[in-house]
């Protein structure tokens, strides 16, 4: 052929493949002929190959191409480059009017993100693609590998046996949605997540993997570690900032420090603060407690009780208006502020000795009631035997007890006022509630734990 004709088909085809959006231009190719075949016409392109259309540019060693059809086929060093940036490299490449199945080594980049699988197929005019077979994705927060999945417009669908290495996490789940440009991942169908030193199974989730990082897992939460166990309806964490928000039927359970048990509407912990809010429970091998709200400053631990709360600790029911705890020393001291009652059962007609104040002091110590004093405007109730009450004033009462908890010894400061009368049925001080029922009981993985 001469060189001019050769030229004139050149410009020939390249006029062609102006006509449609998905066309095809040939931008350059060390050589080529045109041949029929089979009633075809086939342009061979050999050697530093390149064709160019709306969405991108394919460069590969040597290709086929159908120009009637807007079809080629592309062998050995596939490359291609969109114009928004993602890039896809293979060994072999079908192209058919924007549709385009890679095959071979596929590696997809996009952005700081590189995905390998052995074939992909892909659209160039929406960036729409998939692929059938296992595939290892790394992105700047991790690693994954899946048995399938697809992609469009920077949003990935990773399906089946989806496992994911993160900076601090470990995930396994059957579908993982992960947007490119918020670097975050949706998590529809649950699964199960190891970090830091917890391993959490949960009904759905996302993550979001940079800047401010969090885990948000919900349907269902259960979680358990070297050092505590957990469970609620939602999870939300921020590892960063080691915080952490239970809500729903909430339940902590921590054995590092203190052995604590919490349950609650809602559960809060930071590096220094524990926060139960909404039929808060707390139990503790030394006392327990409920109230609307429980306050804990974790690195002194020191506890605060508000809401109509209540503790227990041995055989004594204790209400105030707020409680004050504190585990710094060799043991537990409690105080408790405004229409103090403390109680005990005195038999099983459900009378109860009784004793009220403004104040209440009180230490425990080896899990047990040591001390307690009552101050300002003090009263007791006592049963002495089934038919009498003693009732007695003064401005103090201290209790003592023995090393096994039992009481050991009562004063009055002053000397009290008072007397016995006769009393068969059940007498209370104010401020009694007969809350006995709700002592929160502890769970079987309690026990030697501390």
């Amino acid at each position: 052929m001469a060189p001019l004709s050769k030229y004139l088909l050149f410009l020939g085809i390249a006029a062609s493949a102006t006509l449609s959006a998905q066309s095809l231009q040939l931008k350059r190719a060390d050589r080529f002929t045109v041949v029929n075949a089979y009633g075809r016409s086939v342009t061979k392109l050999r050697g530093n190959v390149k064709l160019a259309s709306t969405e991108g540019v394919f460069t590969c060693d040597s290709a086929d191409w159908f120009r009637a059809e807007n079809r080629f086929f592309a062998y050995s060093n596939v490359r291609f480059a969109g114009r928004t940036g993602t890039s896809v490299r293979a060994r072999y490449l079908e192209y058919l009017n924007g549709e385009s199945y890679f095959s071979g080594g596929v590696t997809v980049r996009d952005g700081e993100q590189t995905l390998q699988t052995s074939s992909l197929r892909y659209r160039t005019a929406d960036r729409r693609g998939s692929f059938a077979q296992r595939a290892n994705v790394a992105t700047p927060d991790g690693n994954l590998t899946c048995r399938r999945g697809d992609f469009s417009d920077g949003t990935y669908r990773f399906t089946g046996d989806v496992n994911w290495n993160g900076a601090k996490e470990r995930l396994h789940t059957e579908l993982m949605e992960y947007q490119t440009d918020r670097r975050a991942a949706k998590l529809p169908q649950g699964g199960s997540l190891v970090a830091e030193g917890d391993s959490v199974v949960f009904g759905a989730g996302t993550l979001v993997l940079h800047g401010r990082r969090s885990l948000a897992l919900c349907q269902g939460v259960r979680g358990w570690g070297s050092t505590r166990l957990f469970q609620s309806e939602t999870w939300d964490h921020w590892p960063d900032e080691d915080r952490s928000t239970w809500t729903g039927s909430a339940y902590l359970m921590d054995w590092e420090r203190d052995s604590t048990e919490l349950w609650a509407d809602q559960l809060r912990t930071t590096a220094d603060s524990v926060t139960a809010r909404g039929h808060a429970a707390v139990r503790m091998p030394s006392w327990s407690g409920r109230a609307h709200e429980w306050l804990g400053h974790r690195r002194d631990s020191l506890y605060r009780l508000e809401g109509d709360p209540v503790i227990w600790s041995g055989s004594y029911q204790i209400l105030a208006r707020t409680f004050y705890l504190s585990q710094t020393g060799p043991g537990d001291s409690l105080w408790a502020e405004q229409g103090v009652h403390l109680g005990t059962q005195a038999d099983s007609n459900g009378r109860c000795d009784q004793m009220a104040a403004d104040q209440l002091r009180a230490r425990i110590r080896d899990r047990r009631m040591d001390l307690m004093d009552l101050e300002t405007n003090a009263q007791a109730l006592f049963y002495p035997d089934s038919s009498m009450s003693s009732t007695m004033k003064s401005a103090r009462i201290q209790l003592t007890f023995l090393p096994n908890g039992e009481l050991d010894e009562l004063r009055f400061f002053p000397s009290p006022t008072g007397g016995v009368v006769r009393a068969i049925e059940p007498q209370y001080l104010p401020g009694y509630r007969d809350r006995w029922g709700e002592r929160p009981s502890s769970t079987e993985a309690m026990s030697g734990l501390k």
